[in-house]
């Protein structure tokens, strides 16, 4: 059973692709009843996108089939909803009305020229938390912008700061750590402003950019401009104060580039991590290397300023020891003698993980168009309730009939909503 921390508290998730969606579903995680509420009949934009994920039938509904939406969807009911219509309108009003929180990540200025701004829901729900979350903030020079994490993470500059310093500054994973942060950043806004409305009665406006919380995890690389004058260099795997630490290829696999974007080029590969922070450390990678010698009192390399001095060096000789076995058998090897070593998982490696399965942090999840999956699951778990998908990823459309009933709409009236298009269960056209 999901965690019950936040029963009774009503969610209407109005956010796309991943960083709002994503932080919803933590909500859901808690306990929370989360209303999805698609555009439609405007597909969202992972909709628009994604390719959806290959295999099923030819008929399946590709939005259907589409991984992000998965991962970051679950524990939520799914409410199709044109509200550019009356109607429509009128529906999310009712919605507005009985919720606790609203979450919406449209661009600054979006929701009030749909007529949702905070002055107008404030007046549907005084008790009514609201959060907005565009890219940059609701207001200021970049008000009306588009944004996605791409934008963030150069916006802030830790596009700069990733990578290797032999590599274009543009050459870098298309993974972007804003995703994350404005997830969870979302989580303790919310219950932030649940906690200031349990005590004032009434409700609140927050106002979180996304890319003013995600600075904040750039403490170092700013304070080093700010106090300092100094430009953070990219650093690849090195780190300046500490040699070694690297990432070594091991034995097994083709000769494939560590940075390499070729997906079955990066499964062939095999990598290990190895550094030593201490003198002990180096001692234990050194008799590992079967060099034990290289840390005794006397031996350049015995003292971190030597290490230091000698980074190209060091680097060469765990480059020729992690090539004579696996990456696991390396790790081993390293860590039994007092160093520190890990082999570099794959993306899916988690899923064979013991600690994880042990956990029982991944869990097989049955989908009428996917099938049993094991999917990841939540970002914590609460004594004595055991996390879990109480609702995978909604279909399109799932729960219609059961939210408009909830908002008191009687048959007849849910079924002019489907016959003039302001709900329903696929995309028109495709």
């Amino acid at each position: 059973m999901t965690s019950k921390l936040l029963t009774g508290i009503r969610v209407v998730d109005m956010t796309e692709v991943w960083a709002g969606p994503m932080g919803a579903s933590l909500l859901g995680d808690l306990g929370a009843d989360v209303i999805k509420v698609e555009s439609f009949p405007r597909p969202s934009s992972i909709t628009r996108t994604t390719p959806p994920a290959p295999g099923g039938e030819p008929d399946d509904p590709p939005w259907e089939r589409i991984a992000i939406h998965h991962i970051a969807n679950r524990n939520k009911r799914n409410l199709t909803l044109n509200i550019r219509t009356e109607k429509g309108a009128e529906a999310l009003r009712r919605l507005i009305a009985s919720a606790d929180v609203m979450v919406e990540a449209y661009s600054a200025g979006t929701t009030e020229r749909l007529g949702f701004g905070w002055d107008v829901v404030r007046e549907l729900n005084d008790r009514l938390v609201m959060l907005s979350m565009p890219g940059w903030g609701t207001e200021g020079p970049y008000e009306g912008y588009v944004t996605l994490g791409s934008g963030l993470d150069s916006t802030i500059g830790h596009a700069s700061l990733r990578g290797y310093p032999d590599r274009p500054v543009e050459q870098t994973p298309p993974i972007f750590h804003t995703d994350a942060t404005g997830a969870v950043s979302l989580v303790s806004a919310v219950l932030s402003g649940l906690f200031q409305r349990e005590r004032t009665g009434t409700g609140l406006f927050i106002d979180m950019s996304q890319a003013e919380a995600f600075a904040w995890q750039l403490p170092g690389a700013f304070g080093e401009y700010a106090l300092n004058g100094r430009l953070p260099e990219r650093q690849g795997n090195a780190d300046p104060h500490v040699v070694p630490h690297g990432c070594y290829r091991a034995a097994g696999g083709e000769a494939t580039d560590a940075t390499s974007t070729n997906l079955e080029g990066a499964r062939e590969s095999s990598w290990v991590v190895i550094e030593a922070r201490t003198d002990d450390q180096w001692r234990g990678v050194a008799t590992a290397l079967g060099h034990p010698e290289w840390a005794e009192l006397g031996h350049a390399w015995s003292t971190v300023v030597g290490r230091l001095r000698a980074r190209e060096e060091i680097d060469d000789e765990l480059s020729s020891y992690a090539a004579t076995d696996t990456a696991e058998n390396i790790a081993a090897a390293v860590a039994a003698a007092g160093g520190i070593a890990a082999p570099v998982g794959h993306n899916s490696a988690f899923l064979t993980n013991p600690q994880f399965a042990e956990r029982g942090w991944l869990q097989p999840i049955e989908h009428r168009y996917m099938g049993l999956q094991l999917m990841p699951g939540p970002l914590w778990s609460v004594a004595p309730d055991q996390p879990s998908f109480d609702v995978p990823s909604g279909l399109l459309g799932e729960h219609n009939h059961e939210l408009l009933r909830e908002l008191d709409y009687s048959a007849e009236e849910i079924a002019s909503f489907e016959s003039e298009g302001i709900i329903g269960n696929a995309y028109p056209g495709r």
